[in-house]
């Protein structure tokens, strides 16, 4: 599963073209259709995983027993390329996953009911603020209709470390850039890729980086490039692009990183115990859990999986000024249901236990791959096995303590037509068959830019 959230520009353009020509075909369903205690619900979504699915639906049928569940994972690519056909078809799911991002409320919301009625009849008059901040706000259409109930947040921005791999090498974890490279060194002694990158193809995890080391240059310059404040061939973009050179050139950065995607190639060198460093966001959480990290170890072709400990870690400061590099979030994505389903009574109850309901999100925050929506919810660690109880559970408080105070959002104020050319920009500077200077590689990508208005005032 990838947890990138973005549409390719062909992605959008494709949606665009359709839903000039049609919008929700169908008949449509009840929208007014009261909370049902039995029927049939199709869910189908990028994430959770297929395992933590199946939790939050066992969970569910324990005080639903009569509302049937059937979910379905796609990778993230195959999602956005299969979601607005089958809505269009009259084949879709009764519920579906939306994120903030790329302005996907606007090119997926007119596919689904307002859910703004359902909140404030569960939540009150002020169900809004009863979500972590800003969250409803984002996954809302331009014309203000709620068309979809956040589940839970999701922050990126940092690193996560093989503590065992670090041991071995006699490795310090880094925390600026000449520390990274020693980290490398002593690393790559032993047998071991130090950091390992997906960057080929489309999906845009690339961009985590860029916004890393852009924090670490300047923290405003990310996003006030990415709403039109600044532009990304300003002296502070081309630094950034300069670092990623740099970190190439240093031997930070893998050979391979062009070879595919940060899933399937990073993920599964991480997982195999290869690589001593990945850079992932919250979700990456989950595999601190004993059991969930079997199961990803096993996903990426380890038969006998023995499960090490693994750490969250602030992305190095590797511009040297002391700014770190605070790791930056939102709304991970909220549940919609389509205003053609003739399930929406029992979608309408799926969703409410989910979003809104203390143990709905109670299981959320318990999978440990997302940051509830619902202010109040934590995990409860008794109830969750870690590989290393002492030395992990103490590090992922903090990172959920960080992850809810940032002020920096992630993807929601970053147009899908910008995070595109960030990740052209990075494949320029990676490939060494491209003979451009780093000033003429930002100059391409503010040219292809496009800024956001979303949040801007």
């Amino acid at each position: 599963m990838k947890k990138s959230r973005f549409l390719t520009a062909a992605g959008v353009a494709a949606i665009a073209a359709i839903s000039l020509t049609a919008c929700a075909g169908g008949a449509g369903g009840d929208a007014d259709a009261a909370p049902a205690d039995s029927g049939e619900v199709t869910w189908w979504g990028w994430t959770p995983d297929t395992p933590v699915a199946e939790r939050y639906i066992a969970a569910f049928n324990e005080e639903y027993p009569d509302i049937k569940v059937a979910y379905r994972n796609f990778e993230n690519v195959d999602f956005r390329n299969t979601i607005v056909p089958a809505l269009e078809s009259g084949k879709g799911p009764d519920v579906f996953d939306l994120s903030a991002a790329g302005g996907t409320p606007d090119l997926w919301g007119p596919y689904a009911i307002d859910l703004a009625p359902l909140a404030e009849d569960t939540l009150g008059g002020d169900w809004e603020s009863k979500f972590g901040g800003g969250y409803a706000e984002q996954l809302r259409m331009t014309d203000g209709t709620q068309v979809s109930l956040p589940l839970g947040g999701m922050s990126a921005g940092f690193v996560w470390y093989n503590q065992g791999i670090f041991d071995e090498a006699g490795a310090e974890v880094p925390t600026d850039y000449d520390s990274w490279v020693d980290a490398c060194a002593k690393i790559e002694a032993i047998g071991k890729t130090c950091f390992t990158m997906g960057a080929g193809g489309e999906d845009t995890f690339p961009t985590e980086m860029y916004h890393a080391i852009a924090n670490s240059v300047d923290p405003d310059f990310f996003l006030a490039a990415a709403t039109g404040k600044a532009k990304w061939d300003d002296p502070e973009g081309v630094e950034v692009l300069q670092i990623i050179e740099d970190m190439k050139d240093d031997g930070i950065i893998p050979s391979n990183a062009l070879d595919a995607g940060q899933y399937p190639l990073a993920n599964e060198m991480f997982m195999k115990g290869e690589a001593a460093m990945v850079q992932m966001g919250f979700w990456y959480t989950q595999y601190s859990g004993a059991e969930s990290c079997k199961s990803a170890m096993e996903s990426a072709g380890v038969s006998d999986p023995q499960c090490f400990v693994q750490l969250p870690a602030e992305f190095p400061d590797v511009a040297g000024k002391g700014n770190g590099s605070v790791p930056f979030g939102e709304v991970d994505y909220g549940l919609a249901i389509n205003a053609d389903s003739k399930n929406i009574g029992a979608a309408k109850t799926f969703v409410t236990w989910m979003t809104m309901s203390e143990a709905g999100q109670q299981n959320v925050a318990n999978a440990i791959d997302l940051l509830p929506a619902l202010q109040g919810v934590a995990p409860d660690w008794s109830a969750i096995t870690l590989v290393d109880e002492d030395v992990q559970q103490p590090a992922i408080e903090q990172l959920i303590a960080d992850s809810t105070a940032t002020t920096q959002s992630r993807q929601w104020q970053t147009t899908s037509s910008t995070l595109d050319a960030i990740v052209v920009a990075i494949q320029q500077v990676l490939d060494p068959t491209i003979d451009m200077s780093v000033e003429d590689i930002a100059a391409q990508l503010q040219q292809s830019s496009e800024a956001s208005t979303v949040g801007v005032e």
